[in-house]
């Protein structure tokens, strides 16, 4: 008995990742398969290019990416912007070769996610909720003092700053897109690579530091019943 399978619309958006050269070029080799003299754009960041050729001299990064091919019966479409990531597939007729493109180019995203942020992303409106009941409970149980010791400004002050900086490394983009082969560069390279990588880890380890300091002060206060205050 032959069976007969339904083929679901194809999904339109892709994780965060990070992608070179290499990846780019096998994405584009994937959308143009078997399309017969296709019309091409692609539009890096401010510039736009009827080819891949010119990526290489261009040089840096972008979060900023816009591919189109068109050919008769077929449109495809990848956008990267700092808000999400999106893929458009379409095919007149038979949609087996439309799913194999987009299973394809969703391979590369995987194999290049940025696990962290995919996950963030993901669980966003429950974060928010979350965070969203605490202060409210915060504003209704927790008694707010009248004045702050130095000590308590300076915690303020440095929760605020982190909590700005970590927010930034979510918002600022969703995927980059690096204009040069995955190779082995100079630690300079490096850095730049890891930029927003290194800042959320730097923020952490401040986070982490000022909850130990504060732990620290809350013992001694307890055991010698004195008033936290911050000595410089």
């Amino acid at each position: 008995m032959a069976k007969n399978f339904i083929l679901h619309t194809i999904p339109t958006k892709l994780p965060p990742a990070k992608l070179y050269l290499d990846d780019i070029t096998e994405i584009w080799q994937i959308l143009t398969e078997s399309c017969d003299e296709p019309r091409t754009s692609v539009i890096v960041g401010k510039a736009q290019c009827d080819s891949l050729k010119d990526l290489p001299d261009m040089g840096g990064r972008s979060t900023h990416l816009l591919m189109e091919i068109s050919s008769p019966g077929k449109h495809h479409t990848l956008a990267i912007t700092p808000s999400a990531t999106t893929i458009h597939i379409h095919e007149t007729g038979d949609q087996v070769m439309a799913w194999s493109k987009y299973v394809k180019v969703d391979a590369i995203f995987q194999k290049r996610k940025l696990r962290l942020k995919s996950l963030v992303r993901a669980a966003g409106p429950w974060m928010v909720a979350v965070l969203w009941l605490l202060s409210v409970a915060a504003a209704k149980f927790v008694p707010v003092p009248r004045h702050l010791t130095i000590y308590q400004w300076v915690n303020l002050v440095t929760t605020v700053v982190l909590a700005c900086v970590v927010v930034y490394y979510f918002i600022s983009s969703h995927s980059i897109v690096y204009l040069r082969h995955p190779h082995r560069v100079p630690v300079w390279r490096w850095l730049e690579d890891h930029k927003q990588e290194l800042i959320v880890g730097f923020a952490g380890v401040l986070v982490g530091t000022l909850a130990a300091r504060t732990l620290m002060k809350g013992v001694e206060a307890a055991l010698h019943g004195t008033q936290l205050v911050w000595r410089w």
